[in-house]
């Protein structure tokens, strides 16, 4: 039984797993994805299981007939999920590492609109004193549209924080740390009481072009939209129009339908806008080696593995 270790993080995972002592007979080693597909057919052909980012990963699954199980290095895993790609093998992604990396992000910038961070920058740049009195944010309102295993550790913290927590997901349910939980029906009532909005939604077909102009016309004039989810979830035109007719009052922005950002696109002269390069929550590959390590075991024993994809659901 033959793996595929596929990442940019190649070696450090090849270290890992020497010095976590895994007992893996044989396996490929590749940074990127034309050396997997530069083997030998035959050694393609005995590759059962592939530790991969998807984005590589994609590029090589028509090449092994004998996989049963792909471990991806990342949450999402949209690129493996489209049309007409395969679904006979077991696929696992990474949960529960990158709550508190995406909390830290967005706990960064909701205290830098609130403590207004930017403007007293600004100001000293100018030489100008900003006495205006900065915001607080306990007692304020944070919407969360996705309130998972991500969604519900941003919960807890903002609520240790004295926050108003509301949260909307698929199937409303009780959730640890969240005041009010609704549905899709329930966002007319939510939205306008929110003074910041953050999505932590993934790509599925049904959250696309979910943030549109008559989504952001319901949001507070005031309100700071925030999405790292996935791009595919707002439609950008519409956000761009509501930042510079003042609708909202800013929206910071770690995610895009296309990456990098076109070098014309309008957000880069889109006013009350922070943009950042997909960064809010890293791969860190001791961690995600942990989730590996422990499905690796699994799969060796004939084991349920933990986080299973569903390929219909998208998640």
């Amino acid at each position: 039984m033959r793996g595929l270790i596929l990442s940019k993080s190649a070696k450090d995972y090849e270290l890992l797993c020497h010095t976590m002592a895994l007992p893996i007979q044989d396996m490929f080693v590749c940074e990127r994805a034309d050396a997997v597909l530069n083997l030998s057919a035959a050694d393609k052909s005995e590759i059962s299981w592939v530790f991969a980012e998807p984005s590589l990963a994609i590029q090589v699954l028509h090449e092994l007939p004998a996989l049963k199980w792909l471990q991806s290095t990342w949450a999402g895993v949209e690129g493996l999920l489209a049309a007409g790609m395969r679904r006979d093998y077991a696929l696992t992604n990474v949960r529960g590492l990158f709550a508190p990396l995406m909390t830290e992000y967005v706990l960064a910038h909701v205290l830098a609109h609130e403590r207004q961070l930017f403007a007293h920058r600004q100001a000293f740049l100018e030489r100008r004193w900003h006495n205006t009195l900065n915001g607080v944010i306990r007692g304020k309102t944070i919407l969360l549209f996705g309130v998972g295993s991500i969604g519900a550790g941003m919960a807890q913290a903002f609520k240790a924080l004295g926050m108003r927590v509301f949260g909307v997901m698929n199937l409303p349910r009780e959730v640890a740390h969240v005041d009010v939980v609704g549905g899709w029906t329930d966002v007319q009532k939510l939205l306008p009481q929110a003074d910041y909005v953050v999505n932590v939604l993934p790509n599925t077909p049904a959250t696309q072009n979910i943030f549109d102009a008559a989504f952001f016309k319901l949001m507070a004039q005031h309100a700071l939209f925030i999405n790292v989810g996935r791009g595919q979830a707002v439609v950008e035109a519409d956000l761009a129009t509501a930042l510079q007719s003042g609708d909202i009052a800013g929206a910071v922005l770690d995610v895009y339908r296309t990456e990098p950002l076109p070098e014309h696109h309008v957000f880069w002269d889109t006013p009350h806008l922070t943009l950042t390069s997909h960064t809010a929550a890293p791969s860190i590959p001791a961690e995600v080696f942990d989730i590996f390590k422990d499905n690796f075991e699994r799969f060796n024993q004939g084991l349920p593995l933990k986080y299973v994809v569903d390929f219909d659901k998208g998640y």
